[in-house]
């Protein structure tokens, strides 16, 4: 198995079917260890949809993170957007995440979009 996911969730709650579909992704690709390996990046409007905003994400996301997955935000868009102690409470990394993709790009990652 050489197949490593960079998954990127930057669909908003207004397409909250299409973040569900990237967490349960995610979430099920690593636990059923289908990858080497599964990294996810929360970029825009997604960032603004956790931390007690819809149950249903926030369940999905609580069993991404509890499954080892630490996940990724972007540093400027949660600072324009006031997020930043939250996504951190939450766990989140906060990066510059134009690095964090080129990055896992150059590594051959397969990115996949939500």
């Amino acid at each position: 198995m050489n197949s490593k996911y960079l998954i990127i969730i930057s669909s908003g709650l207004n397409e909250k079917g299409k973040m569900i579909a990237g967490l349960n992704f995610a979430k099920n690709v690593h636990r059923k260890k289908l990858a080497e390996d599964v990294k996810v990046v929360f970029f825009g409007p997604s960032e603004e949809a956790l931390g007690g905003k819809d149950k249903d994400i926030d369940n999905l996301f609580n069993m991404l993170t509890g499954s080892g997955i630490v996940p990724v935000a972007c540093s400027g868009y949660a600072a324009a957007k006031n997020e930043s102690e939250n996504l951190a409470k939450l766990g989140f990394k906060l990066e510059d995440v134009s690095d964090t993709i080129t990055h896992y790009v150059d590594q051959q990652y397969t990115v996949i979009t939500f």
